[in-house]
């Protein structure tokens, strides 16, 4: 019986001695993939940055008659053109609609993993897109970045409204 259990233990210790270099291996090869992932985060968001860029850039030299007509201004037919809100907070975005002549409509919310660069309680989507032309007063409906009941743990948070939290 003792030889058994001695068999036994040798066995068991070989096993723990392969698992625990397994484990090492899947720990050095997890740390590797956080490495890439926060690479590809940073490499992301400066493509994210270089588009924004070349969108307000190719929307400054779209203009009427050789003037430049800029998000949120009346257009000649006395639409206005709807300002990009995407990424602002949805206090700024509010109030960067209202100075332009129209409303935040519906707002939403999107619970989960966020696309990089996004904070909570930002504008993820805007409906009617940026640079679409709408009567004044018109409303713009909203999608804001949320964890749901996980944030805000701050009281004054203007994520507040978004959150599962009561």
């Amino acid at each position: 019986m003792d030889v058994q259990l001695e068999k036994r233990l040798i066995e068991l210790r070989a096993e723990y001695e392969n698992g625990q270099k397994f484990l090492k291996d899947i720990e050095l090869k997890l740390a590797e993939l956080e490495n890439r992932k926060k690479i590809l985060g940073e490499t992301l968001l400066r493509i994210s940055g270089a588009i924004e860029l070349l969108e307000e850039l190719l929307g400054e030299s779209a203009g009427v008659q050789g003037q430049e007509i800029k998000a949120g201004s009346i257009t000649p037919e006395g639409d206005i053109e709807v300002p990009n809100v995407i990424r602002q907070p949805i206090e700024k975005a509010r109030k960067t609609l209202e100075e332009a002549g129209l409303s935040a409509g519906e707002v939403t919310e999107q619970k989960g993993i966020l696309p990089i660069g996004v904070i909570v309680g930002e504008v993820l989507r805007q409906n009617p897109k940026p640079g679409t032309k709408l009567p004044a007063g018109s409303a713009v409906n909203l999608v804001v970045a949320s964890k749901g009941k996980f944030l805000p743990p701050d009281r004054k948070s203007s994520c507040r409204s978004f959150s599962d939290r009561g």
